[in-house]
């Protein structure tokens, strides 16, 4: 029986690749990302049960409604940044660099990310994500989506992502990609951050990506960067401090 599941969930995907090389789409998703400070808090060595019962009093659910990004996509090639907020003094752009850049015909990326207070542009060609595809389905704003799931080592976090073939792009939030369809939900370390697709618009025709005409940032190759990450999370732990207040869970 379980044979019989792997073969259907291989010839399944084998479809779904066939089905997407021959499909063109544009749109955009918008996605909200929740992060659970506490949860992420207390897997850390150092904090107690006591720590993690006063943080719950003091925060409450700060972060209840989460935060926006927008992904824009058209053939190959994708963007992903913050959504523009309104306000009572128009819109406004999140003043943290963060801008993600895929163009999966050519299988190169472009990111513009803070670094602890200091922006970095880096580029290079997409890095294949080796991914776990799992028997599980579930709805997602309307789409059937099956979960696949991979591991980051840089951050030393299990992923979870949900994707669907009816919207035949091999990109979603965050970078992530790799997968026969697009993505529309990211959990990390069940549940420390959740990534979902909230609104989908494949009606509006999409004449030019959202691609500024200059990055700003210092280049950095992304093995650099990864080490850096890496040297922070560890010292920030061993001072016992919480890394993440400074970088992206």
């Amino acid at each position: 029986m379980i044979n019989n599941i792997k073969i259907s969930v291989l010839g399944l995907l084998m479809v779904m690749s066939i089905s997407l090389a021959a499909q063109s789409i544009e749109g955009t998703i918008t996605y909200n990302r929740k992060t659970d400070w506490i949860s992420i808090m207390s897997k850390l060595p150092w904090v107690t049960q006591e720590d993690i019962d006063r943080r719950k009093l003091t925060w409450g659910n700060e972060e209840s409604k989460g935060r926006d990004y927008v992904l824009t996509f058209k053939d190959d090639k994708s963007v992903y940044t913050y959504k523009k907020e309104e306000s009572s003094v128009g819109y406004s752009w999140k003043k943290d660099p963060y801008l993600i850049i895929r163009d999966h015909g050519k299988n190169t990326y472009i990111d513009q990310r803070d670094f602890v207070g200091k922006t970095y542009k880096i580029k290079g060609n997409i890095a294949k994500t080796k991914w776990k595809i799992l028997n599980e389905l579930k709805e997602i704003n309307g789409y059937i989506c099956m979960k696949a799931e991979t591991y980051d080592p840089v951050t030393e976090q299990t992923v979870h992502a949900w994707f669907t073939d009816a919207l035949p792009f091999f990109g979603g939030p965050e970078g992530f990609s790799g997968l026969p369809g697009m993505i529309l939900e990211i959990n990390k370390n069940e549940g420390d951050a959740i990534i979902t697709a909230t609104e989908i618009d494949l009606n509006t025709a999409i004449e030019k990506l959202p691609i500024p005409k200059k990055i700003k940032g210092k280049d950095i190759a992304q093995e650099e960067y990864n080490l850096k990450m890496t040297d922070f999370i560890a010292e920030s732990i061993e001072g016992q401090k919480n890394p993440w207040w400074r970088l992206r869970y």
